[in-house]
């Protein structure tokens, strides 16, 4: 047996810039300095995927056994191209060819240029194994072996194994008594190799020539020349990334089938991960390449409980909960430092490094009272000229001054471990009931644990430049000591007064986001009309309904952001989710 799957992805951009106007003091329209262009932009994809297996089944008795072989292969080519020009000539002819390659002062410009042609392409051979006795005993084992182009011909192939088992413990003759109450009861164990070869550059163990296009520094024959420069190191080494799981688990149903519970308790460790570059002395004097230097584990549990029944009135209803949790800690990575800006081994992914908050100051006198209180350079190391409205940090190692010592975990000066921002307890319940064609059903979802800390303007307002800054009306809450504001004295404000500085704005205990959510994602209501009627009208059946989206959450979250979204976009700053409310009718003729 086999199949093949081949697939064409086009894509296709063009946009142009027409000459814009500025006005003189006078009304009197100038270019302005944003110059048109027209750009055009193209890209192909072309994946094959070939798989060519065999199967083979025999049963000795209770004795089942089946054996399965085969081989994988994949193929991607892409090709690239992109042309940029200046200069629209007539606006309604925005193609390259009518174009003058000026800007609109008049002086020529280079045209831009780009293009690649890449692929990468992997095999792989497999085989698996499997056996039952009697529905009772259930064995499986399997066996990977995989190539990429990705990597150096040393480091290409990689194997990969899983091996499963479980136990029907209700089909032995001992659980008869209990079969009344307890219907299914399954006890399951696995071990499984998983491995990973995408990565950002398609090839990552070799050295490439950065080039450009007439961008060097220096005009020759008074034109700008082509460039080339030195390429950056590469890991030649470099080779997959593989995961191991072992896996535990229960199955069971009780009561007629209408109590359906599942556990499963896993850990998996990821070893030869290729994670962030380490530090290497300065001397070096470029970039340090990506390694296949860190490894992970990471535990946790899912739980998925369900009920179903119908009682003697004709009321049928559902209920199904889902909870699942994992954490994942860092058991290698080469940071001699202990620097706090990357991996540690020995401690958790996503850990929140930040100062702890006594609170704004709501007067000079409060303010100088703190820095008094800090008699070996109060809080210089974070900023300066500190006042009313300003924050007030803690000195938490005693030393009379307020920093973040080495930035190291052996001196860390007063900087604390204050949250994660790994999402723990997902969580889920699904409601549903339905009476005499009426129907109803509620989906729940939500985060119950979440630390985070969102450092974007717009968090702040106000941030470190005012290119950068966002005035929203959440950040109208902001401290003002003056009685006479057009605003308002507000002494017990949220935030600290607006500054173009970041001394107010480090990762601090007191804006620390609590990202746990509930919310109602999905709430329906429908009638369905007895098939006694509609069948007269030739349609077997008629359903109208009413539906609602995202239709209510609570969260503590900051009033701007969406918790769901909030890991999108820039800093969670996405195209809001929607409420939306819909009537349908579902016709089956």
């Amino acid at each position: 047996m086999g199949d093949v799957n081949y697939s064409i992805t086009d894509i296709f951009y063009h946009w142009d810039l027409q000459r814009t106007y500025n006005h003189d003091v006078n009304g009197n329209p100038y270019p302005a300095s944003t110059a048109s262009e027209v750009h055009e932009e193209g890209s192909r994809d072309n994946y094959l995927n070939a798989n060519l297996y065999t199967e083979y089944a025999r049963s000795l008795r209770n004795h089942n056994f089946k054996v399965l072989l085969g081989m994988q292969s994949e193929l991607m080519k892409t090709h690239y191209m992109m042309a940029e020009r200046q200069g629209v000539i007539v606006p309604s002819l925005t193609v390259i060819d009518v174009t003058s390659g000026n800007d609109p002062n008049g002086k020529a410009v280079p045209p831009s240029v780009a293009g690649s042609n890449q692929h990468w392409s992997t095999a792989g051979y497999f085989g698996r194994i499997n056996y039952n006795y009697k529905e009772r005993y259930l064995v499986e084992g399997n066996l990977r072996y995989d190539g990429s182009s990705r990597f150096r011909r040393e480091k290409r192939w990689i194997y990969s194994s899983s091996a499963s088992a479980g136990w029907n413990i209700d089909k032995e003759s001992f659980w008869e008594p209990l079969q009344k109450y307890v219907n299914t009861f399954k006890i399951r164990g696995s071990y499984g190799e998983l491995s990973n070869q995408n990565t950002n550059n398609w090839y990552p163990t070799y050295s490439t020539m950065p080039t450009g296009t007439a961008n060097g520094s220096w005009l020759v024959n008074g034109a700008k020349p082509n460039t080339a420069s030195a390429p950056g190191l590469v890991t030649s080494d470099l080779s997959w990334e593989q995961a191991r799981t072992w896996n535990i688990g229960v199955d069971a149903s009780f009561l007629r089938g209408r109590l359906i519970a599942t556990f499963e308790r896993f850990t998996r460790y990821t070893d030869n991960m290729t994670g962030p570059a380490p530090e290497l002395p300065i001397i070096l004097g470029t970039p340090v390449p990506k390694a296949n230097n860190t490894s992970l584990k990471t535990s946790g549990f899912e739980l998925d409980v369900a009920w179903q029944d119908r009682l003697h009135n004709g009321l049928g209803y559902n209920v199904r909960f889902l909870l699942s949790d994992s954490k994942t800690e860092i058991t290698k990575y080469p940071n001699p430092t202990g620097s706090l800006s990357t991996y540690l081994a020995g401690h958790m992914m996503n850990e929140i490094w930040g100062y702890q908050t006594i609170g704004i100051a709501k007067t000079q006198a409060e303010m100088d009272a703190h820095l008094a209180s800090l008699p070996n350079g109060g809080q210089n190391a974070l900023g300066s000229n500190w006042k009313a409205g300003d924050l007030m940090y803690v000195d938490v190692n005693g030393d009379g001054k307020i920093n973040a010592g080495a930035n190291t975990i052996t001196d860390h000066g007063d900087l604390v471990l204050i949250g994660n921002s790994t999402p723990r307890y997902l969580a889920s319940l699904d409601l549903g009931a339905n009476y005499k064609g009426f129907d109803f059903r509620a989906f729940f979802q939500g985060v119950l644990k979440r630390d985070y800390f969102n450092n974007s303007f717009y968090f702040w307002g106000a941030s470190t430049t005012i290119y950068s800054s966002a005035g929203l009306k959440e950040h109208a809450d902001y401290f003002r000591d003056d009685p006479n504001h057009p605003l308002g004295q507000n002494l017990d404000a949220y935030y600290p007064r607006p500054l173009l500085s970041a001394k107010n704005q480090l990762v601090q205990t007191k804006y620390l986001q609590d990202a746990s959510y509930i919310r109602l994602k999905n709430l329906q209501v429908g009638y369905t009309i007895p098939q006694s009627i509609t069948k007269k009208l030739g349609v077997n059946k008629f359903r109208a309904y009413v539906s609602g989206e995202n239709v209510w959450t609570i969260s503590n979250i900051a009033t701007m952001f969406d918790p769901e979204t909030i890991d999108g976009g820039w800093n969670g700053s996405v195209y809001p989710l929607s409420k939306v409310y819909s009537f349908g009718v579902s016709i089956t003729l």
